[in-house]
């Protein structure tokens, strides 16, 4: 379910609800039908009795009462024969009466009827109906139900589907403008709507969170311009002093060493951290890459094995898409054992660069925090390498900033395997 759409699982369970009801709806209205139906013919049947009772002789108003499902029988009192004409039946009983014997038919048992004696004593009166001819109505009438109720459902998913397209309709313009977005250096908002709903809110939520990102963004920069700024002046002054210790007599030079060791470790975690700040907001003009030439160029004179399978082009910066490729191969070199390899391919159709090694690899339940600046894996293992930790952030800057993707899983080499997909 996690793959299907919004509007995609609202259909499916209208349906199945719908589906459901086709079986148990039309049954119910039939059977609310009919009672409903027998309730009415019992009560006509009472009031037929009060209307005989005051005047049987009166036939034109029993006329009307030939479409419905009643027989009335007038018999003489004085010789108890039928009087033919002010006694009738409906079409669905009058095959069933025997007017010889004046009886029903053997089969038909299930008769009401009451039986009365008319105002003036000269008649008896018997109104009745079969019980059966309330379903045999509304059998015919179970097929119309069932119709009514496909086209009911057929509305009612026509109706929620036009709603759902007016409702979400904000939701698909947002996701929009969303994928435009790029909040860690310019601060957009999305279009507010003029309403109080989940929509809404949401929307407002989403352009709070916008904001916060922006100034925790902007503050981040400055932090790393300034501290890198301001401490690059007394590192080169301290620098300076250095050599000029260096040339002095009676100076340990090993501790000398050490120092501008120090320093040069210094200035190089300052230019990563400022690499790091740049790397997702570079405003150099763009151009058509071919990643393929950049990466022969990375690997040149090394003894990295490429895999040249899949031309690959982009639109982007050459400068930003090195420096993207010199950290992630960067990486692979510093843990291998014996072996790194890259690769351009498709991967699940989309063209891909694959930087594997034979190292140790990486822990699954680490593949979201290798990206995290200056984060580590385990100490011990990486103290002995050169880096600053923060190669795999700018890679993933990089990939942020123009829409790619970049997964990490486990290399047939034996090592980590990094896929970047554009």
């Amino acid at each position: 379910m996690k793959n299907i759409g919004i509007r995609t699982k609202i259909i499916s369970i209208t349906l199945l609800f719908l589906g459901v009801g086709l079986f148990i709806a039309p049954g119910v209205l039939v059977d609310i039908a009919e009672l409903r139906f027998k309730q009415v013919i019992e009560e006509g049947s009472d009031k037929l009795v009060e209307e005989l009772k005051e005047d049987y002789q009166n036939l034109e108003p029993l006329e009307s009462q030939r479409f419905i499902p009643y027989f009335v029988l007038v018999y003489d009192k004085q010789n108890g024969k039928l009087i033919s004409q002010y006694s009738f039946f409906p079409p669905s009983l009058i095959d069933d009466y025997d007017p010889q014997s004046n009886k029903f038919s053997e089969n038909l048992t299930d008769l009401n009827f009451i039986k009365t004696e008319s105002n003036d004593k000269k008649v008896d009166i018997v109104v009745g109906f079969s019980e059966s001819t309330p379903s045999e109505i509304i059998n015919g009438i179970e097929r119309i139900f069932i119709v009514i109720y496909i086209l009911a459902s057929l509305l009612v998913i026509v109706g929620i589907l036009i709603s759902i397209q007016i409702a979400l309709k904000p939701v698909d313009k947002s996701i929009k403008k969303i994928e435009k977005l790029d909040p860690l250096n310019k601060l957009e908002k999305l279009d507010e709507v003029a309403s109080n709903d989940e929509i809404g809110n949401l929307i407002s939520t989403f352009n709070s969170l916008l904001e916060k990102v922006n100034i925790s963004s902007i503050s981040q920069k400055q932090f790393i311009s300034n501290a890198s700024h301001e401490l690059k002046t007394p590192l080169t002054s301290l620098k300076l002093q250095i050599e000029k210790l260096s040339v002095l007599n009676g100076v340990d030079e090993e501790m000398i060493k050490n120092i501008q060791e120090d320093i040069n470790e210094i200035q190089s975690t300052l230019e990563a951290l400022l690499d790091l700040e740049t790397s997702g907001s570079n405003t150099e003009g763009s151009e058509e890459v071919l990643v393929n030439e950049l990466i022969k160029t990375v690997v040149v004179g090394t003894d990295i094995v490429f895999q040249d399978k899949k031309e690959i082009k982009v639109f982007s910066n050459s400068k930003v898409v090195k420096l993207m490729l010199n950290n992630l191969i960067g990486n692979a070199e510093k843990f291998k054992s014996n072996k790194t390899v890259i690769s351009t391919d498709l991967v699940h159709g989309i063209p891909s660069v694959i930087v594997e090694d034979d190292g140790g690899g990486i822990k699954p339940e680490n593949y979201d925090l290798i990206f995290t600046p200056f984060w580590q894996e385990d100490e011990s293992r990486t103290r002995n390498k050169s880096g600053k930790g923060i190669g795999l952030s700018i890679v993933k800057n990089i990939t942020l900033k123009y829409g790619w993707t970049i997964s990490v899983d486990k290399s047939e080499l034996g090592g980590a395997k990094f896929i970047i997909s554009f």
